[in-house]
């Protein structure tokens, strides 16, 4: 094996769970993180300001001013909006590889310059940055600029509308397509850089949510949240919001903002997880065909194998994470789940009871569970000698079911014997029909009914040609206490 191919089985090796694991951990994340729109909710609403409130967290509705003025450093100043972010990017080569070491080589404009052999010597003047105010006023309540943060759409602004700034032309920028362009003249456009602007206009009426320290409002930072998942998945736990609209209208803005951001990231989510387990299975798929069902399923390729694994592990994370967010929820979900299997436990009990009541008064006696087993072995001789002979794969069967009864070679031997003494003459699918409906109801008056018992029974009853279709029929009307009309 070449050193790049060992190299990249590594990286699958490793890289590959790693970023599945982050992405779990992300989702889990996601789901749990803080939900400003419902701390919005819980703010009490001041009509005017009142020093009394202090240290309380708040929420207040004014005007603002639409004029609002900031200097743009790049530009002379904008106007009329809340917060601006500044793009910058560069025009350069992007390396690529592939698994087999394969380099390939385009050029595109990017926001950070890639450091590779074709971009040597290339420097990047132009820079991103988020531009705002000193400070914003609402109604009478000045809010500091400090990690406030926003929910309403961002629109682009036309560089036709803003003048450039000293500082600007000396760099070099020049007004282009509605963009300011920095040309160098590499070939072909080498090394160019572009900074495009967007932002918030500034509304009318706005509310503003935080915490009141008696003169301002300030960053509510209690359920602050830190460390790189919380960075990933932008969630600061921070309620300093400036919305537009009244109280009702920005608490709505804001369930719609936190609604796109968990689905955003749920999507984003998922993905690195089938990604990482892309990685993965494309480096060890060849162990993967030994594995049963996981075997089948790669047949198919290791993409749909990454999928089928991926996204229900995905969704199982989003929906516990979902849950444990949401106790009240949780709590009526494991109601109504412990209510469902008290349900089909009495329901069973009360059908097993009435089986077996039915069965002691058609037998005359008791019965119990040795009873059982004895009786529903000699229907499945019975059901198995219904073509006059009991077939290699039928005594198998039949051999299978004993052994997980316990029984020793004499008690089999014994059984069989007692069975075959019963069999009727000639070939009856009538008999047949009414073996397997006395099995039926064993197996359902049997207490101790388990999927080893169903397939052994499902199994006889192939062999002598009932399809499941109509197992199933027996079944439903056998439990609806609906005897099935023997043919």
């Amino acid at each position: 094996m070449s050193g790049s191919r060992r190299k990249n089985k590594w990286l699958g090796l490793v890289l590959g769970p790693c970023i599945a694991i982050v992405a779990l951990v992300a989702l889990w994340k996601n789901e749990t993180r803080f939900d400003y729109a419902r701390a919005a909710e819980l703010t009490h609403p001041l009509s005017e300001l009142n020093a009394s409130h202090r240290g309380e967290v708040i929420s207040l509705t004014g005007s603002m001013d639409q004029q609002l003025t900031f200097p743009g450093e790049y530009v002379e100043a904008f106007t009329g909006r809340l917060v601006v972010w500044r793009d910058a990017q560069i025009y350069a080569w992007r390396e690529d590889s592939d698994d087999d070491g394969n380099t390939t080589w385009s050029m595109t404009w990017m926001n950070n310059l890639e450091r590779n052999s074709r971009n040597s010597g290339i420097v990047q003047r132009l820079s991103s940055k988020q531009i705002m105010p000193v400070k914003f006023v609402v109604g009478q309540l000045s809010v500091e600029k400090e990690l406030v943060e926003f929910v309403d759409p961002v629109s682009k602004l036309d560089a036709r509308t803003l003048t450039l700034s000293q500082g600007g032309k000396s760099l070099g920028l020049r007004l282009r397509e509605g963009e300011f362009y920095l040309t160098k003249g590499g070939t072909p456009r080498l090394g160019d850089e572009r900074v495009q602007f967007s932002g918030i206009v500034v509304p009318e009426t706005a509310t503003y949510f935080g915490k009141f320290d008696g003169e301002r409002g300030i960053a509510d930072q209690q359920n602050q949240q830190t460390g790189f998942f919380s960075s990933l998945i932008r969630d600061s736990g921070i309620l300093h919001h400036l919305v537009a609209g009244d109280r009702e209208d920005a608490i709505a803005s804001m369930k719609s903002h936190i609604g796109r951001l968990k689905w955003m990231y749920r999507g984003v989510g998922s993905a690195g997880v089938v990604f990482g387990l892309l990685c993965l299975m494309s480096t060890i798929m060849g162990f993967l065909f030994h594995v049963p069902v996981i075997g089948s399923i790669a047949q198919s390729g290791v993409l749909v194998l990454s999928l089928a694994v991926g996204l229900p592990l995905a969704a199982l994370t989003i929906i516990t994470g979902y849950l444990a967010s949401k106790p009240i929820v949780l709590l009526v979900v494991l109601l109504v789940v412990a209510a469902a299997i008290l349900f089909v436990v009495m329901r069973g009990a009360t059908s097993q009871a009435s089986f077996k009541e039915k069965l002691e008064s058609r037998y005359g006696r008791q019965l119990n569970e040795i009873d059982f087993a004895e009786m529903e072995f000699i229907e499945l001789v019975l059901l198995a000698h219904v073509d006059s002979t009991i077939e290699p794969g039928e005594e198998k069967l039949l051999r299978q079911w004993a052994k997980r009864q316990r029984w020793d070679e004499e008690k089999y031997n014994k059984m069989l014997k007692r069975a075959k003494d019963g069999l009727p003459d000639g070939n009856d699918t009538h008999v047949s029909r009414e073996h397997l409906e006395n099995l039926m109801r064993l197996a359902l008056a049997d207490g101790s009914l388990s999927s080893n018992e169903v397939s052994a029974i499902k199994q006889i009853a192939h062999r002598v040609g009932y399809k499941n279709a109509e197992l199933n029929e027996m079944m439903r009307r056998l439990r609806n206490g609906s005897e099935p009309a023997s043919e």
